[in-house]
């Protein structure tokens, strides 16, 4: 079951799916189980303290695959919640997500080839990676600020074209159907697109200040660096090699963490250690300081435009708004004179979606000027005047003439005008703007209070103009023809350790089936070589066993690494 939708917005709904555990093959169990022993061993002495606290506070198993309600029910106590969603989601909507203090787990689990690392996400990655440490208050301190801080980040189209590339390459990567043309196809294209970036807009450098944190970050805990970063502890290579005087160890801040890139696809060179979390959340919020939505103005403006993606411009008094900012204006002081507004738009008070107000055509343009404080509260009946005569001057001399349809007040003090007719001209007369068709929205304010990115009243806006959500009833599983039978002999030895008294030899005839059918199968030697050594271990099978796992170890140095920790916790 999931967690209940009611605590779900509901242009969040959509993204939710359900856990289906049936859809987990006994490979899949096995390699759960094999991930969170060797990362319970590991992880006890180099990763954060709370690690393996955090498992048993959230629920979280060795012997199988979590259930996403079970996380729920225990994170319930530290004012958080989990629910379901279906692997990659918009970075926007993880944010609300994170935001709310809700933890979207994607369950699909990586395939056995890719038991070390996948770059996309899975329970592993969500469950044993994300969840452990959050029993940290402070961590949660940070985790709670970092969503409400990057959910006002201002998107670019380049990152949503990046956001699909990797999407794209994350789902054939994990698609057992995917042949090696199309993956290396897929990784192109993402380099295509990645190598366009010129300069990081604030989601982009808000990714990387999560990727060397919340998924990469090292903490220091009495002189020592320790793992905490998610992508680390779900990654039982990169993590048993990151702390190795080959990876370079820096202290974190801010600047440098912002200016480092990153390849989700490859190791990464260097790590950040942060003194502790709160140092992590005054790092956050100094970088807060610099984005529009808390600097507004002409600055504001010059982000929101080369975004070219929706964006919501706050006003004095108020109002709000959505659309993407084609262009703006500046005074003789060079302070934010006008701006024009294209795409699907919204107008809003304090996040309040107005139905009161045009919202206009996708492909229509609107311009918004701006007024004088005196112009902003002059008389009423005085302004509708010259609006239909002379026109009425805005702070950069422009002139807007039309005739006064109603008022909609926003709140006590946001005054907008309905005009009919509207032409807006410049000094020499010649007209920038005119809407003679539907009723334009002369808004009295004087200045761009702040800038951020997505719409003021996010629900509205999605569950008014997105595109229906691809809903799936569940997640996908990695059973094929090809492993069926493989996926059979795993699970006799499954069933054997869940019902433990029955007989070894019981498992004799699956050994023999493995060797003749499967003979490069590393993981299942590793699960008998268990059940085996510990009943005898100088039998003829635990000696055959052994033996073939060092033949394999010799013949691929990954896999090698993996079953040498698999052995040593024998």
């Amino acid at each position: 079951m999931n967690a209940p939708l009611e605590i779900i917005p509901e242009h969040l709904r959509e993204y939710i799916t359900e856990q289906d555990p049936s859809l987990y093959t006994p490979i899949d169990q096995a390699v759960w189980r094999y991930v969170m022993r060797v990362s319970k061993a590991f992880f006890s002495e180099y990763g954060h303290p709370l690690y393996l606290q955090g498992l048993v506070s959230t629920g979280i198993s060795t012997d199988r695959i979590p259930l996403v309600s079970e996380m729920d029910h225990a994170l319930r106590k530290i004012g958080w919640r989990a629910v379901v969603i279906n692997g990659f989601i918009p970075p926007a909507i993880f944010l609300e997500f994170q935001a709310l203090r809700i933890l979207a787990i994607a369950c699909d689990i990586r395939k056995l080839e890719n038991i070390g690392y996948t770059p996309s996400p899975d329970i592993i990655h969500e469950a044993a990676g994300h969840v452990p440490i959050v029993a940290d208050p402070d961590y949660r301190s940070y985790l709670e600020a970092y969503g409400e801080v990057a959910r006002n980040a201002i998107i670019t189209k380049f990152d949503l074209d990046l956001y699909d590339a990797i999407l794209k390459l994350s789902e054939i990567k994990e698609d057992p159907s995917s042949s090696a043309e199309e993956i290396a196809k897929a990784q192109a294209h993402f380099e295509a697109i990645a190598k366009l970036e010129k300069l990081p807009s604030e989601a982009a450098l808000l990714t990387r200040m999560a990727w060397w944190t919340t998924e990469y970050g090292l903490v220091e805990v009495q002189g020592k660096p320790l793992i905490y970063g998610a992508g680390l502890l779900s990654s039982i290579s990169e993590s048993y090699h990151c702390l190795s005087d080959e990876v370079k160890k820096i202290p974190f801040n801010l600047k440098a963490s912002i200016q480092t890139s990153y390849d989700i696809t490859r190791p990464q060179p260097q790590l950040f250690v942060a003194k502790n979390f709160q140092e992590l959340t005054l790092a956050l919020n100094e970088f807060a300081d610099s984005m529009a939505f808390r600097r507004g103005g002409t600055y504001g403006l010059e982000v929101a435009k080369a975004a070219e993606n929706t964006v919501t411009v706050v006003l004095d008094h108020g109002i709000q708004v959505t659309g993407i900012i084609k262009d703006f204006a500046l005074d003789r002081s060079g302070e934010e004179s006008a701006f024009t507004v294209t795409g699907t738009k919204q107008f809003s008070f304090h996040d309040q979606a107005t139905d009161e107000i045009p919202n206009y055509a996708i492909g229509t343009e609107i311009m918004i000027p701006l007024f004088s404080a005196g112009v902003a509260s002059a008389d009423p009946e005085d302004l509708k005047r010259k609006l239909h005569g002379s026109g009425l001057h805005t702070k950069s001399g422009l002139r807007i003439q039309g005739h006064f349809k109603k008022e909609v007040l926003l709140g006590k003090v946001g005054r907008v005008w309905l005009l009919e007719q509207v032409k807006i001209l410049n000094e020499s007369g010649e007209v920038l703007f005119q809407e003679s068709q539907k009723l334009y929205p002369l808004i009295f304010a004087t200045k761009v209070v702040s800038v951020f990115g997505g719409a003021a009243d996010r629900k509205n806006f999605l569950l008014k103009n997105r595109a229906p959500v691809s809903k799936v009833s569940s997640h996908k599983s990695n059973l094929t023809p090809e492993n069926t039978t493989l996926n059979f002999l795993y699970r006799q030895v499954r069933e054997y350790r869940d019902q433990r008294e029955s007989n070894i030899r019981f498992l004799d005839t699956t050994v023999t089936q493995l060797n003749q059918y499967f003979p490069n199968d590393w993981l299942l030697r590793l699960e008998l070589l268990e059940i085996y050594s510990a009943q005898d271990s100088s039998n003829i099978i635990t000696a055959q066993l052994r033996r073939q796992l060092t033949e394999l170890a010799e013949k691929n140095p990954t896999t090698k690494e993996m079953i040498d920790r698999g052995v040593a916790l024998l």
